[in-house]
């Protein structure tokens, strides 16, 4: 149990007028670090509310366990305290951060665990979910969706720029049962073009057709938009010597040789005029010699 939950089951026992007069003496920070171990805190037994009491003040009162009001006792207490107006941006600051914490569970499990309990989920949902993710997590997931599901979810992200305080909170509340099992007037931004472009680049290049392909029929400015943002390996061959000499400088010589193998000799020849003679020739030699690779080796090294 940390400090502040023990602060929060403290000003629980005590009541919300005891807490108001507390919170008068703490700034924001304090105050929505502590609400939010409120908003949480379930059932507190007899016993955590004595050691509790008795670590504070040594006079413990074992009479009575106490259950969380949740959010209904943390607005009255805030309301009281900072007034309605700064009670709201407080709350769906908590509800915004409870929601992160379902952000920060998924990024700890496989991508094919929440590939099974999402699949099961409306399309809408798997998008605000999704979104919020790290690209190439969620470029996992979505490579492990059933097919029928992918652009649609793809289409949806880039659709879902912001999502209401409520809305995050019913999918954290349901999402958080699931995963145990086997958030008013503020916006927050999750997702749009740019998490999908960031996404793409992560997804295998036959998945990308596939999806792209799919989403000309679904939705074909869309479609058009994507592949205008998206960047391939042999996009190279249209930048300037200068550029292609900055892109190599960061790329290791062997990545350059496997994402080489399949490229034009056009792109090849203008990846060689921008790097030192050394390089070239142990690159060259390098793709004289090689056996067969994997397309999808290939593919992430041009990732």
């Amino acid at each position: 149990m940390t400090g502040t939950d023990k602060v929060a089951i403290l000003l629980l026992y005590l009541g919300d007028e005891v807490t108001r007069k507390v919170y008068e003496h703490m700034d924001d920070d304090e105050i929505k670090k502590i609400s939010k171990s409120m908003a949480r805190l379930g059932h507190i037994t007899r016993g955590t509310i004595s050691e509790v009491v008795e670590e504070f003040t040594n006079i413990a009162n074992p009479e009575a366990g106490i259950f969380s009001q949740g959010d209904e006792f943390v607005r009255k207490v805030l309301e009281k305290a900072l007034g309605p107006a700064k009670a709201t941006a407080l709350m769906e600051e908590l509800n915004a951060s409870s929601y992160g914490d379902l952000v920060d569970i998924l990024s700890n499990m496989d991508s094919k665990s929440i590939a099974n309990f999402l699949s099961q989920e409306h399309p809408q949902t798997i998008a605000v979910i999704l979104a919020k993710l790290k690209s190439k997590q969620t470029s996992e997931i979505i490579s492990l969706l059933p097919q029928e599901l992918q652009a649609e979810v793809v289409l949806r992200i880039a659709d879902v720029e912001q999502v209401s305080p409520e809305i995050l909170l019913e999918i954290d509340e349901v999402l958080k049962k699931e995963i145990k099992s086997m958030g008013g007037t503020a916006r927050y931004k999750v997702g749009g073009i740019e998490k999908v472009v960031d996404m793409f680049n992560h997804f295998e290049r036959s998945k990308e057709k596939q999806i792209l392909d799919t989403l000309d029929v679904l939705n074909p400015p869309l479609a058009e938009l994507i592949r205008k943002h998206l960047f391939t390996f042999e996009d190279i061959f249209q930048l300037d010597d200068k550029s292609i000499q900055s892109v190599m400088r960061e790329i290791s010589n062997d990545t350059l040789t496997l994402a080489m193998k399949t490229s034009p000799d056009e792109v090849k020849d203008k990846i060689f005029r921008n790097i030192s003679s050394r390089a070239a020739e142990m690159i060259k030699e390098d793709l004289e010699v090689m056996g067969p690779v994997r397309l999808s080796d290939v593919e992430k090294a041009q990732s």
